[in-house]
């Protein structure tokens, strides 16, 4: 089913978010949200575009990818919906016009794709969020993306 549902793109991007400032595992459930989101992107803004596949990466103990989205627009300066920036643990910084992504959900994973599995899989060790975790955005090779997909299919 996964298949079906995903677009094809030419590009992979991970976009991650730190639960201790965001609540995305609550806002994904939330009618309201209508499984849209304005993601910030902070790097790779003239790389990231419209139709390319965003996961979103929950970072913390039980890191790894909880979902998995189509970018429906290009990087540019959006707000949040209140729906949205309502599952901020401290907006102090998150509010206002910043450099976001529009993105839909097409899977939101019922069990996660946990950091462990994939840091076990052969070819994704290499994987850019991995490797340099500080980051907001990182982009995923079309050799691991066939990786986690399947990952995702089991």
């Amino acid at each position: 089913m996964l298949d079906k549902t995903l677009p094809l793109a030419e590009r992979i991007w991970i976009f991650k978010c730190d639960p201790k400032k965001y609540r995305v595992k609550e806002a994904l459930l939330d009618e309201e949200v209508k499984n849209v989101f304005h993601w910030k992107v902070k790097q790779h803004k003239d790389e990231i575009a419209k139709g390319h596949i965003g996961l979103i990466w929950c970072s913390g103990k039980s890191a790894g990818i909880i979902a998995i989205t189509e970018l429906i627009s290009d990087p540019c300066e959006f707000i949040e919906s209140y729906a949205e920036r309502k599952y901020w643990i401290d907006s102090t910084n998150e509010d206002g016009v910043q450099f976001r992504v529009k993105m839909k959900v097409i899977e939101n994973l019922k069990v996660l794709l946990t950091k462990k599995r994939i840091k076990g899989t052969d070819g994704l060790q290499k994987l850019s969020i991995l490797k340099m975790p500080r980051g907001t955005n990182f982009p995923v090779t079309m050799e691991e993306w066939s990786i986690i997909k399947k990952l995702i299919k089991k």
